[in-house]
């Protein structure tokens, strides 16, 4: 008698278990109803993940820090005439419950009093401690790039101070795809696309290096698993590192289910030195020898999310403004790095011109190479969404 293990594990069943099953359930109509079709994201901290999603929507909808950002997977839903990203999080009573609790480990626990009298706390978790200790609480709606940046990164700071605290983050309550946050803007690359029957969305998904992650890999191994097709970005310049093993370890786990569906954008190709492997030799790398023949050659991007990021905001000012801004404060530095990259040591003099800024955006969008996965995997996803 041969005794199927895996099948007589799924026939014992708790409340929990049918609780997750159900919701799991309600997720997939939800997709259903919306006939949505989503790609989830995928790749490890700073390896540009949060860059490229921009790069794909073509306007600013993540920000950038030196620290994770993605406390919770988080949806980004090409909306069309939505030019200003808006996020909602209809299920924010868990972490403003949570605030509460904090509030109270803060000020009556040892560990409490331990992160109160720390002096080597970042400027950002300052800033949550703050909104902890006030009566403040979060939002169901944030509006603009700003806004959503304050959200996700105090999102994110939550975590890490749960952690600290020893108080538990109600990531059960964020299990199902409709429970996690919602960014609904224009996709630009889409605008002028023919409308589609369909939604897409993008799923972006912590890294296995982020806070938290350990508590969220069942519940994203079975969003990567439902989701339409995943897209998996990697590192150029760690490609055989210890970090990008993690998420190739991930991909490995989910490589049955995910055939044919799996595509990955190896970043950061801008940083090739004359000795480094080609387009066409990091293709065959990436997907014969690091992903074991798991995805094929030409599901396999090299590309510089950075040059498309540049490009994409540089264009759309010019579209909006008729110039670039003045590169005065945190907001506006994106100007300078684009300068630099797309018109060298004359920059300064350079910019004003906006014929100059326009040629020279187009010429950085095309050494992005951007342009190759966008026609073959999103343009396609949106048409077939």
């Amino acid at each position: 008698v041969v005794v199927d293990e895996k099948a007589d594990e799924h026939q014992t069943f708790s409340s929990a278990s049918i609780d997750k099953d159900l919701k799991m359930l309600q997720g997939e109509a939800s997709k259903l109803e919306r006939l949505e079709m989503v790609l989830a994201v995928v790749g490890t901290m700073k390896a540009g993940k949060s860059t490229t999603i921009n790069a794909i929507v073509g306007t600013e909808v993540l920000p950038n820090r030196n620290r994770p950002m993605t406390a919770l997977p988080t949806r980004i839903r090409h909306t069309p005439g939505k030019k200003e990203p808006v996020l909602s999080l209809d299920n924010n009573q868990s972490i403003n419950d949570l605030i509460v609790q904090l509030k109270q480990a803060l000020e009556n626990t040892p560990a409490g009093n331990q992160v109160l009298s720390g002096t080597d706390h970042d400027k950002d978790m300052s800033e949550l401690l703050r909104f902890v200790q006030s009566k403040e609480r979060f939002k169901k709606e944030y509006r603009g790039s700003a806004s959503i940046f304050w959200f996700l990164k105090s999102l994110n700071d939550l975590v890490r101070l749960s952690l600290e605290l020893d108080v538990e983050f109600p990531f059960d309550r964020y299990a199902g795809i409709d429970d996690i946050p919602l960014i609904e803007v224009e996709f630009a690359h889409l605008a002028n696309l023919p409308d589609s029957v369909g939604s897409l969305t993008l799923l972006d998904t912590p890294g296995p290096n982020e806070a938290g992650q350990e508590h969220l890999r069942p519940m994203l191994r079975e969003q990567l698993q439902n989701a339409s097709a995943i897209l998996a970005i990697l590192d150029f310049t760690q490609l055989k590192s210890d970090a990008d093993q993690q998420v190739r370890q991930e991909l490995e786990r989910i490589a049955d289910v995910a055939r044919g569906r799996m595509f990955a954008l190896v970043n950061k190709f801008d940083e090739k030195d004359r000795n480094g492997d080609d387009e066409e030799q990091t293709r065959k790398l990436v997907a014969h020898s690091l992903l074991k023949g798991q995805i094929d050659v030409s599901h396999v991007f090299p590309v510089s999310s950075k040059f498309g990021d540049l490009a994409n905001r540089a264009l759309r000012e010019l579209e909006i403004n008729g110039c670039l801004p003045d590169p005065v404060d945190d907001s506006t530095a994106w100007v300078e790095d684009f300068g630099k990259a797309a018109l060298g040591a004359m920059w300064k003099k350079l910019i004003v011109n906006q014929d100059v800024v326009r040629l020279a955006a187009s010429e950085l969008w095309e050494s992005s190479k951007f342009a190759a996965p966008l026609t073959d995997v999103i343009h396609k996803a949106h048409s077939q969404a």
